[in-house]
């Protein structure tokens, strides 16, 4: 890998050293794409959240797809499972019946996790508490959270793991 920057942001450049290996596509400075096999591609790119005298930059991991059913509405998970509202009970239901998916997703460190459907399509978003960093202003800090070999293997999963019970359920 070579030592010059594939970014202009730091935090691009640090979560491409965390993801070790998986190879990705630049898509623009504040994102890129990921291939995790044929049939999911998750695209990753940089959030800012500001602050008084700081900022927090996270990184949103996004895997999305076509809808073949009618459905609309929004699922969010919680340790007990997933919850959906009345126009997506029942895929919250089907993805309730995925024990793995569920255990691996209690098992990842997550700011927000949100999966909508609508007319356009489907997309699953999880911002985790790694892969992202502080910088403050008043003194001038900048710390990075590193996106953890186990974390980085949940969040993959889950991902992986969404796409494919989602297309499962759309092809149903």
């Amino acid at each position: 890998m070579s030592s010059v920057p594939w970014f202009e942001t730091p935090l691009m450049n640090a979560v491409q050293r965390d993801l070790a290996g998986w190879p990705s596509e630049k898509l623009s400075e504040r994102s890129a794409l990921l291939r995790l096999n044929d049939a999911t591609a998750v695209t990753f790119s940089v959030r800012q959240k500001r602050l008084f005298m700081a900022s927090i930059h996270s990184c949103e991991f996004v895997v999305e797809g076509p809808v073949t059913r009618p459905v609309r509405g929004n699922i969010r998970a919680h340790q007990s499972g997933f919850i959906g509202g009345k126009d997506s009970a029942e895929l919250a239901c089907y993805l309730n019946g995925f024990p793995n998916l569920q255990q691996t997703l209690s098992e990842l460190d997550y700011r927000r996790f949100s999966l909508t459907f609508d007319s356009s399509g489907w997309r699953c978003s999880i911002e985790p508490w790694a892969a992202s960093e502080v910088v403050c202003k008043m003194p001038p800090l900048r710390r990075y959270l590193r996106l953890e070999a186990q974390q980085r293997m949940l969040l993959l999963s889950v991902l992986a793991m969404v796409n494919q019970a989602v297309r499962q359920w759309m092809h149903e």
